[in-house]
């Protein structure tokens, strides 16, 4: 979507950000000596600064070389009807004099990768963990491919358009994402003195929101720990879904992409395309975990809160919506 890049053919751009963005993801969430010590990280003991400034220069040649190749493309004029992509319109930016926001082409490659980190690990963690859930508890498996089979019938492959006639399949990605944030600790600075709960918290301070623990509360929800996507249907006793956006963070007690000016701006994207692709695994398939246990739900380190096993099953075909 990014860059008109694809995982398929001789075409490799994807996979290499795929495996720049986990490695920096991995060592960006390491605990540095720098952070504590203060002026001792400049000695990077484990080495892992080293590594993550490999990583990030590999990716600044690459996407160097990306951005070239549609500067390239730029000159010799799109044909009609062809559609831009994300890089397109940022070079358009960059290069009108008359653009009301400027932009460097260092602006363009860290606002992609934001992009890249905000929106790789993070949606594919999430969908793993949907599946997971839902192959551990048949009945909401069930449940979710009965509603699809009734509004999508056995002759089409369930589509973003299908989304809002699918309530319960909503609710199973909302309760996944409060079960399972994408974004376990929101970073923050205050802007000013304040007082939280008693404590004063100092103007510039950086705070950790722990929204795992907020999505978590047994004060705020009912039986917390366990997937009851139930919770989030307008039947519900809990009224979970009273603002018709909760997942953009008008309700504190639910912030899996965040709140404020600071909230993810991918959300919307986001739980469409998860939407459509859990939908058509559970409409076409069925699923045998490996050695025929359950999933291994045991949480994994890490900025994107992976599995700490990664989701091995086997699909065997139910429908063929092709």
């Amino acid at each position: 979507m990014t860059m008109s890049t694809r995982c398929s053919g001789s075409d490799n751009d994807a996979h290499q950000i795929e495996r720049l963005v986990k490695t920096c993801l991995q060592l960006a969430g390491k605990l540095s000596l720098g952070d504590i010590l203060g002026p001792f990280r400049i000695f990077d003991f484990s080495g892992n600064g080293k590594k993550l400034v490999g990583a990030l220069q590999a990716y600044d040649r690459l996407v160097e070389r990306v951005l070239q190749e549609h500067e390239e493309k730029a000159k010799k004029g799109f044909e009609e009807g062809e559609r831009k992509d994300l890089m397109d319109i940022l070079l358009e930016i960059y290069n009108d004099p008359a653009a009301e926001i400027k932009l460097s082409k260092n602006d363009i490659k860290s606002f992609l990768l934001d992009l890249f980190f905000a929106g790789t690990d993070t949606s594919a963690a999430a969908m793993h963990w949907a599946m997971g859930e839902l192959i551990n508890n048949p009945r909401a498996f069930k449940k979710l491919r009965d509603e699809i089979n009734t509004v999508v019938g056995p002759d089409r492959l369930v589509k973003e358009s299908d989304v809002p006639n699918l309530p319960y399949l909503k609710a199973v990605m909302r309760e996944t994402l409060r079960l399972h944030p994408s974004a376990p600790l929101i970073i923050r600075e205050c802007a000013e003195d304040c007082k939280v709960n008693g404590s004063d918290i100092k103007a510039k301070t950086r705070v950790l929101v722990n929204v795992y623990a907020v999505m978590r509360d047994p004060e705020s929800w009912v039986n917390p720990d366990e997937f009851m996507p139930e919770r989030f249907l307008e039947s519900s006793d809990e009224k979970i879904g009273e603002h018709q956006m909760e997942y953009k963070g008008q309700n504190f007690r639910y912030l899996p992409f965040g709140s404020g000016r600071r909230g993810c701006p991918g959300a919307t994207l986001a739980m469409m395309v998860m939407h459509a692709a859990v939908g058509a695994l559970v409409q076409c398939f069925d699923w045998k975990v490996k050695d025929g246990k359950k999933v291994d739900l045991t949480q994994g380190p890490g900025f994107a809160a992976e599995m700490a096993h990664p989701l091995v099953c086997y699909p065997i075909k139910h429908m063929n919506a092709y």
